[in-house]
């Protein structure tokens, strides 16, 4: 009898050994996971995520420009030079920093709009940049605004951005063409694109709130 009972005394102890380490196995396991470490299935996911946000380059306000609400430089990516209203009436160009250098893009019929340059003149009112004919190509000039063929752009998205981000345009009037850059950067002037495609596109800086 007593070896009867030594014998079932072992079997188990053997079988409650087996029983705990089995738990212990289990809780080591359950322990890595909680300690923080990742498994290969979370770092992996944390890894390839995206990090949230892709840069746009485009200005805060950008539907405000559009509206009209904005001052604003246009500013010329192919060569980092903006547009300058002069005195005498042409548009030329510069460097951002002068009087002339601040417009408006006015909301007009028919999706267009009116390019505003908000230099003061001697004569008052607004003034307005337009297609001047009296030239050959035609040249950028401001007269009085009033809508009509010659004061009338487009302004669409063009596929690019410049060297800060911001989204750049086309600008075209429907009777004259493009509004295009020569190729030594020192002038603007309107014609219609040919197959060579067109030397100019443009950018808008926001320069604060019109008012």
């Amino acid at each position: 009898m007593d070896v009867v009972h030594s014998s079932r005394a072992l079997a188990t102890g053997v079988a409650l050994a087996a029983v705990t380490l089995t738990t212990q196995g289990c809780t080591a396991s359950s322990d890595t996971t909680s300690s923080g470490t990742s498994s290969p299935v979370a770092a992996e996911t944390s890894a390839t995520a995206p990090s949230g946000g892709s840069p746009s380059g485009d200005t805060d306000h950008y539907d405000e420009i559009l509206a009209g609400d904005r001052k604003v430089l246009i500013h010329i990516a192919e060569d980092d030079k903006d547009w300058s209203a002069t005195y005498e009436g042409p548009i030329a160009i510069g460097d951002g920093t002068d009087d002339g250098a601040l417009f408006r893009i006015v909301p007009a019929a028919g999706g267009r709009h009116l390019l505003e340059a908000l230099r003061a003149r001697e004569e008052g009112g607004r003034w307005c940049v337009y297609g001047d004919t009296r030239t050959e190509p035609v040249s950028l000039g401001t007269k009085a605004c009033a809508e009509d063929e010659t004061t009338l752009f487009k302004v669409t998205k063009a596929d690019g951005r410049d060297d800060q981000g911001r989204v750049t345009h086309h600008l075209a009037n429907e009777k004259f063409g493009a509004i295009q850059v020569k190729n030594d950067g020192s002038a603007l002037y309107i014609q219609e694109v040919g197959d060579g495609g067109t030397r100019g596109t443009y950018s808008f800086v926001d320069r604060g709130p019109i008012g």
